[in-house]
């Protein structure tokens, strides 16, 4: 079966207890089989896959990036959520060890790993922030309805990471609304266009069935077949 030109950028691991259903090696067999040009593991606050999938990677031909799923303290304090942050360099290599590290060092005894949202700053440089899908600050704020807020989250992000966090096509999204009216075509337009999404799925009138959804899905996502499935079931329950 062929595959579109594809690079997945927030695997999980069996080192993510749960979640992550393939050994670092069959990630990289599975990116080079797939014609994957590269691949990112991205555990829970955690680089313990690091070196077997690099090594795994190099051996198939696959560019392995090493990143880590983070969890972070908003400024607020109200709320923990998540960042997925790459590695460019070894510096970005070395900043991301010391983050996971304070993650797990620095809260009160009891309290689950994280850092604060502050605490990144200085130790961006060579690392690339995405924003962490449904489980991140800004998706959450968004279904609280707290747009304000977002934007405020996004500006902080895009302020540590200069020119490398990812939440530019949601902040222009979000902003271009912010403009004036808009009618629901355009809207569904936008977020084609953004999101990368088929419309069939975006659409409420759409006729993509579970299945269907699961299927588009899950050839573009190595490893995690439950969250496959649980987005496609969340997707096909909000439209």
């Amino acid at each position: 079966m062929s595959y579109s030109a594809f690079v997945p950028l927030r695997v999980f691991s069996s080192y993510t207890m749960l979640e992550g259903a393939f050994d670092p090696k069959a990630i990289a067999k599975t990116a080079k089989a797939r014609g994957f040009p590269a691949v990112a593991v991205c555990d829970r606050n955690g680089l313990y896959a690091a070196m077997p999938f690099s090594d795994a990677c190099m051996a198939q031909g696959v560019q392995p990036v090493i990143g880590a799923f983070v969890s972070v303290a908003r400024p607020d304090g109200n709320a923990i959520d998540w960042l997925a942050l790459l590695a460019q360099d070894e510096t970005g290599y070395a900043n991301l060890c010391a983050i996971v590290s304070d993650a797990h060092l620095m809260p009160e005894d009891g309290a689950e790993p994280h850092v604060a949202l502050a605490s990144l700053a200085g130790r961006s440089e060579g690392l690339i922030c995405l924003t962490g899908a449904g489980e991140g600050a800004l998706a959450r704020l968004l279904a609280e309805g707290q747009v304000p807020a977002a934007h405020a989250y996004c500006d902080e992000l895009q302020a540590l990471f200069p020119e490398r966090a990812l939440p530019g096509k949601a902040i222009d999204l979000l902003r271009s609304f912010d403009a004036g009216s808009v009618t629901s075509a355009q809207v569904l337009e936008r977020l084609v266009t953004t999101t990368g999404l088929p419309e069939e799925l975006l659409d409420p009138n759409g006729t993509l069935g579970l299945d269907e959804v699961v299927t588009e899905l899950g050839d573009e996502v190595v490893g995690q077949t439950e969250a496959v499935r649980t987005v496609a079931e969340l997707a096909l329950r909000i439209r």
